[in-house]
């Protein structure tokens, strides 16, 4: 977990105009500190964990349930209107999960996998509304500033389990979470953040756990019942509802580059 934090500090800091950027952010320092906290130490961290009390199915359900609170935040205090479309996008997409995870996997764990699970996603949650509160901007030295304090969060934990050097086919692994998910998944959703309302990008990644399930289909050959896929259909439905509900509310300037 600390590796591959640590491992995406190093990849994005190489070139003399990063560097130049990382100085000039200096300043928001503080506000990476708890944006760190919240998105790569309290999720990480917390989810990480709740996949030792509880299988992937619960947590990850658990964990995007969280996201109402991104919901909530978002029209107290940034002023997001929360319209009827959006609150049918959202119970559309959780209702679509619940159907998937109720009747196509075992749901089996512990009272502590399940609290773990919604620490987890509530600190994805206050990280998205805390990122468009803090009027964080995204970029390459945004996000080394995001992952050197998060790598800082985790070697607590990781120190305390004891310190160990991965092997090569696991080094591999870690770089690929690196690229991908990690440096990739948090840029574009620094982005946008930025680009857009935090209540909307919480809502349309709450449709992770169909994009879980086809890859689930396409590598491993798993399916779906009827009530699976009906519950593919439900997030399917609240995620095109939530599109639609961003593109309505863009400019035309926004819509025509």
């Amino acid at each position: 977990m600390l590796c591959r934090f640590s491992d995406s500090f190093d990849l994005l800091l190489i070139t003399k105009k990063l560097r130049s950027e990382l100085v000039s952010l200096r300043t928001s320092a503080p506000k990476f500190m708890i944006l760190s906290f919240l998105g790569i130490f309290c999720l990480y961290f917390f989810e990480t964990w709740a996949f030792k009390e509880a299988n992937i199915p619960l947590v990850s359900f658990l964990t995007y349930a969280a996201g109402g609170v991104t919901l909530v935040l978002s029209s107290v205090f940034l002023k997001e209107k929360i319209s009827l479309m959006k609150i049918l996008a959202f119970s559309a997409i959780v209702s679509g999960v619940y159907f998937i995870i109720a009747h196509e996997a075992g749901i089996s764990g512990s009272m502590a996998g399940i609290i773990l699970a919604l620490l987890g996603g509530l600190g994805y949650a206050l990280f998205i509304f805390a990122s468009k509160l803090l009027k964080i901007e995204s970029g390459l030295a945004h996000l080394v500033w995001l992952f050197g304090f998060g790598s800082l969060y985790l070697a607590i934990p990781y120190a305390m389990e004891g310190l160990s050097i991965p092997s090569p086919p696991v080094a591999i692994a870690i770089l690929g979470l690196v690229i991908f998910p990690t440096i990739g998944g948090f840029y574009f959703t620094t982005k946008a953040i930025q680009r857009g309302n935090a209540s909307s990008v919480q809502i349309i990644e709450s449709s992770d756990p169909l994009f879980a399930t086809l890859f689930a289909f396409v590598v491993f050959g798993e399916s779906l019942g009827v009530t699976g896929w009906l519950g593919a259909l439900c997030i399917m439905t609240g995620l095109l509802l939530a599109l639609k509900q961003d593109h309505e509310l863009l400019p035309e300037r926004a819509l025509y580059p």
